[in-house]
């Protein structure tokens, strides 16, 4: 039988094990933080390397041992999402044996006052201290947490000011019709650096050739697509969207407005890219069919092959449907309906994929030889690619003449339709082309190591994403997408990435070429293009 001693002892174990602080830190090791939230703030109130600098003397002088230094970029303070914050946050919650956070004012740490106290308050009970250089609280008594809570409070309410006057100062000049934010693309501010109320806007080039696409967006023959298509031979920096934006964008009429202004129009000092009339008329084609050439997918995690596949025979797109929890793939556009459960062709498709996978001990090689084939490649395609975007420049100027004569009345609507309609077809057939021959090569060597990260493990890959990152790989390996043969239930490509296309042929280089003759039967083929069912898609390393 235990004596008393032995059970008091006992006791005091159980109230140890109960009671005792759950993340005791009791070491002397820091990690430093700084930020600066502009380029003007670096240069005016402190730079990067003097907050380092007072950081490390503050540990110093107390003997504490900082482990490592984080921050050293323009971060805002007014949320606490920033990268180098969480990551800074991220390693001393993981490294026990780190104590402090030193900052060198309480404002580098956070502008968000009570969520920054709440996050000092957490940091606490994990054992982590936050220590301010200019501002040396103790904050293991109820006085010095309210000290530090109050500094919190008083960083937010100073940003909370400041943001008050940026914002009335911003109004006032937009009333006036000056725009203070950022150059609109196809714009150029020949006095950026200088008060918004001083700004002189020209259009540039890039702005006439966005001129051009108001127009044939108000026109409504043409679908987003094609004519973001038509901008970016002519160069101009777009996607789709950023173009919806510009279409809506009241500013390439001749107007200010924002959220300052509360949606109100004022008339702008720069100058108007488009008349009224044609950007309402473009904003008008652009409501009514927003997304016109783009088919809408709705997001199903077990159907991500839907639209991306088609019924090889009709090529007619895949839908997808649920029956009793089952989903389905389906077409019954075709003189075949074709029905198949979700899962086995998602299955056929992985199967399918598993053609540009590899040895990891063959990737060097086959790096070198597709470095190798591609600048082969290259070599070949620069010429053809001059002659088409001059022919493409020929007919855009003729186009233009025509579109030119009919906006000045000098011909009617049928004359115009006439002349232009076998243009433009001319046109995108041509721009077609030329997609297939455009060719950058500044960053071959890294679409190279990344086609190969990607394909060494893809099926697998594939398989274990998420809805979206399956369409952005399938699509990126098969840019056309994929057919569907349901006769001999298999998947079949009509068109795959150069990149990827060439991973398979290369691996029977390097498993069993040792003299090197296949490797130069394949260097001198590369620019003839291949016969069958699945030709190479043309040359295009940019989509990495």
């Amino acid at each position: 039988m235990k004596n008393d001693n032995q059970l008091e002892s006992l006791l005091a174990q159980m109230a140890l094990k109960n009671y005792a602080p759950t993340h005791e830190r009791t070491g002397k090791f820091a990690v430093s933080y700084t930020r600066v939230s502009t380029s003007e703030q670096a240069q005016n109130n402190g730079s990067l390397e003097l907050q380092q600098k007072l950081n490390q003397e503050y540990a110093n002088r107390n003997g504490i041992i900082i482990v490592e230094s984080f921050g050293g970029k323009f971060e805002s303070a007014k949320t606490d999402g920033r990268k180098e914050f969480q990551r800074m946050l991220n390693f001393v919650k993981k490294h026990k044996n780190i104590t402090y956070i030193i900052v060198t004012n309480y404002d580098r740490f956070s502008r968000t006052g009570a969520t920054a106290a709440k996050l000092s308050e957490d940091l606490r009970k994990e054992g982590i201290i936050l220590k301010s250089v200019s501002q040396d609280i103790d904050t293991s008594t109820a006085t010095g947490r309210l000290q530090e809570n109050f500094m919190h409070m008083m960083n937010n309410f100073d940003n909370i000011a400041k943001s008050d006057r940026t914002k009335l100062h911003t109004r006032e000049v937009m009333e006036k019709g000056y725009w203070p934010y950022a150059t609109p693309l196809g714009y150029d501010n020949l006095k950026k650096k200088q008060r918004a109320c001083f700004h002189e806007y020209i259009i540039t080039k890039e702005g006439m050739e966005l001129k051009k696409g108001f127009y044939l967006k108000a026109e409504g023959k043409l679908s987003n697509r094609e004519i973001i298509a038509l901008l970016q031979a002519k160069g101009v920096r777009i996607n789709e969207k950023t173009f919806r934006q510009i279409i809506s964008n009241p500013f390439y009429a001749g107007y200010v407005t924002g959220k300052l202004l509360a949606g109100r129009l004022v008339k702008g000092q720069h100058p108007a890219l488009i008349d009224l009339k044609t950007f309402l008329k473009a904003n008008e084609v652009l409501s009514t069919n927003p997304i016109a050439g783009i088919p809408k997918v709705f997001r199903h995690e077990e159907v991500p092959l839907k639209i991306f596949a088609k019924e090889q025979i009709s090529g007619h797109p895949l839908t997808g449907y649920t029956t009793k929890n089952n989903w389905y793939y389906k077409t019954k556009a075709s003189q075949l309906p074709v029905n198949i459960k979700a899962e086995k062709l998602n299955q056929l498709f992985v199967n399918h994929l598993k053609q540009f996978e590899y040895r990891a001990d063959k990737k060097e090689a086959l790096k070198r030889l597709l470095a190798e084939g591609i600048k082969k490649r290259l070599s070949g395609s620069v010429e053809e690619n001059k002659q088409l975007k001059k022919i493409v420049s020929e007919k855009q100027g003729q186009l233009e003449k025509i579109e030119k004569k009919y906006l000045l009345d000098d011909i009617d609507k049928e004359m115009y339709v006439k002349h232009t309609h076998k243009l433009k077809e001319e046109i995108n057939l041509l721009l077609s082309d030329l997609g297939k021959t455009d060719i950058k090569s500044s960053n071959l060597e890294k679409a190279v190591e990344k086609c190969l990260s990607i394909a060494q493990n893809i099926s697998h890959t594939w398989a274990t994403a998420g809805f979206e990152n399956k369409r952005r790989l399938q699509s990126l390996v098969f840019p056309e997408g994929i057919m569907y043969n349901k006769e001999n239930n298999e998947v079949r490509t009509e068109k795959v990435n150069s990149l990827f296309s060439l991973i398979q042929p290369l691996q029977s280089i390097v498993a069993e070429n040792k003299k090197g003759n296949l490797k130069k039967d394949y260097l001198n083929s590369v620019n003839v293009p291949r016969n069958g069912v699945e030709p190479l898609r043309p040359l295009r390393v940019t989509g990495f």
